[in-house]
């Protein structure tokens, strides 16, 4: 986080060559669109509602730890936010997400046994039984998928050498294999991405296994909200802005950015405007949107989820460390269960419930009493030993993409319809903060080619 910092004036008014840009959303996105724009030589504003940058990138502190709510790694797939990592020359701050860089591992509860698997690992996949041989047997079919997958552009899915008519559990039972959908494929969207079988169709199941399942992971010292702190300290950002309209001029010649600071009403005219705010909260900043954002951003919706963390004292040896994946098949009401001694010997532990199960109008209390039983059932050893519990929710963790939208989204990207105003965000690439980096990328260099700088 930083201070504020001075508006700067539109570039006419300054008899200035370069653009001012302002950027409404401080995200990662946001934030990767102002820095290239402003490396290219344009003058860049960001405004952000909130009081922090990062958007789901970032890092909070609770009872001495530093947590990363949102946002836990970045891949060796991601090749623009690495770049960034090196323009930056934050290299030494990267470090590996955890000491397991060489597999795929996987533990999931199926009657009440857990059951764990390093995916990469042909001896421990075989000799895993959370779900049956033939059904272990039955993934080679998923490999020519995968090989198809792997050779397309994961910044571009909707181009993927597939038909987006089929959700992935339709897939799955049809070409695959239903047992391997219900312990592997749905555990694992439900506890990264707070997916529903509806939400997310098989072409972009695909190709994200098909780009990511092997990659290596990492994050940063300090915690993942390092990186985006970075950006935003090289950028002007103004907190606490909450943008409320924004008016295009006639032609493509520049906008005014309506917002509220501190309940008092703000404008700024400039030439260009990059919208970086969630796809769901774009339409209402426009009074009359064009046809091509109405078509596109009213399909656009997130998943949610409620997170609960524990504080955990005891010194048994089960709460060293683990981690379990419910599946849905399964009686438990939990998706996630995962816990880790810290080097003062507490223990962090944090739950989630089954996304079809999680309802925002739940009370905090209500949360926590129900994931609580849920968690000692799990693992008796948390019994009595639970000494405080934090809430973190999200009422937009990461876009759906179910079948269909990615037509959408390739009809949107033929003609978004875009100048002065230009848009970025995950839900153009994928449910991840590379995917939301690359979008902010991908936008600036659009607004330049667009003005031919």
């Amino acid at each position: 986080m930083q201070a504020n910092k001075p508006i700067i004036p539109n570039s006419a008014e300054a008899g200035m060559s370069s653009q001012h840009v302002v950027v409404v959303g401080a995200g990662i996105a946001g934030l990767t669109a102002a820095y290239r724009l402003q490396q290219a030589g344009h003058h860049v504003q960001v405004l952000e509602s909130d009081a922090i940058v990062g958007g789901r990138m970032i890092t909070i502190q609770w009872q001495g730890f530093s947590i990363d709510p949102g946002a836990e790694f970045i891949t060796g797939a991601d090749k623009f936010l690495l770049q960034m990592v090196r323009e930056l020359g934050i290299q030494d701050k990267l470090i590996n997400y955890s000491d397991q860089q060489t597999g795929f591992y996987v533990s999931v509860m199926r009657d009440n046994q857990v059951h764990r698997v390093n995916f990469m690992s042909i001896p421990s996949y075989l000799s895993w039984k959370g779900v049956s041989l033939g059904g272990r047997l039955a993934m080679l079919k998923l490999l020519p998928y995968m090989m198809r997958a792997g050779r397309a552009d994961i910044y571009r899915p909707e181009e993927g050498p597939f038909e987006d008519t089929q959700g992935m559990e339709q897939f799955f039972y049809e070409k695959i294999n239903g047992e391997m959908f219900e312990y592997w494929v749905q555990p694992t969207m439900d506890v990264f991405c707070g997916y529903t079988v509806d939400d997310l169709s098989a072409k972009m199941l695909l190709m994200l296994f098909g780009s990511y399942l092997s990659q290596k992971l990492y994050t940063f010292q300090g915690g993942i909200g390092f990186f985006p702190d970075t950006l935003a300290s090289k950028l002007p950002v103004q907190f606490n802005a909450a943008v409320q309209r924004i008016e295009a001029a006639k032609g493509e010649r520049g906008a005014t950015i309506h917002y509220q600071t501190e309940g008092r009403p703000q404008k700024i005219d400039c030439d260009q405007v990059v919208v970086a705010v969630p796809g769901d909260a774009v339409l209402k900043l426009f009074e009359s949107p064009k046809p091509a954002w109405q078509a596109f951003f009213s399909q656009v919706r997130y998943t949610r989820v409620g997170i609960v963390y524990h504080l955990i004292e005891g010194d048994d040896p089960a709460l060293d460390e683990g981690g379990i994946m419910f599946p849905r098949k399964e009686p438990w009401k939990l998706s996630a269960l995962g816990w880790k001694r810290r080097p003062d010997g507490r223990v962090l532990a944090m739950s989630d419930l089954k996304a079809h199960l999680y309802d925002l109008a739940m009370s905090d209390e209500a949360l926590k009493n129900i994931i609580t039983e849920e968690a000692v059932r799990a693992v008796p050893q948390f019994a009595g030993k639970i000494k405080d519990q934090m809430v973190f929710r999200w009422s937009r963790k990461v876009p759906a993409y179910p079948p269909g939208f990615l037509d959408a989204l390739k009809l949107f990207r033929q003609n978004a319809q875009e100048g002065p105003v230009y848009f970025c965000g995950d839900y153009l690439i994928g449910p991840n903060t590379g995917a939301a980096l690359a979008s902010g990328w991908q936008c600036a260099d659009r607004l330049l080619e667009k003005i031919g700088r």
